[in-house]
């Protein structure tokens, strides 16, 4: 899944169903957002969004995918918010700044499961 070329990214995105809870607290005030999943790689995940949180926020992630039994968790950083020419918010852009050895093996094995699948489906068209 590693990628080749002129790229910035290290891994290759993948494009995951997954959904993501997404928590921060600040000042004493706790938020949480559930949002999906356009892509995900070991590196980083893009969010469908209607609203975004602010650039360098540090979220704490709770990752679902239909491969996991249970959520894989994260602490992410906010790096990119993708906007539409009418200025709408349409994805959040994460950089994955902390994540224990067990859940990065996880979401490894999760993305190597949709890439080769999807790899195979592509290839029986």
């Amino acid at each position: 899944m590693k990628m080749q070329g002129s790229e910035k990214r290290t891994y290759t995105r993948v494009a995951v169903d997954a959904y993501v809870l997404a928590s921060l607290t600040t000042d004493g005030a706790y938020a949480e957002r559930m949002f999906t999943t356009k892509d995900i790689s070991p590196e980083g995940i893009f969010l469908a969004a209607k609203q975004a949180f602010p650039l360098g926020t540090i979220l704490e992630l709770k990752i679902h995918t239909p491969s996991t039994l249970k959520p894989i968790n994260a602490e992410a950083k906010v790096i990119r918010v993708a906007q539409d020419e009418n200025s709408r918010v349409i994805g959040i852009g994460l950089i994955l700044i902390n994540m224990n050895e067990e859940a990065r093996k996880e979401l490894f094995k999760h993305l190597y499961l949709v890439y080769h699948y999807t790899a195979i489906d592509k290839k029986a068209e």
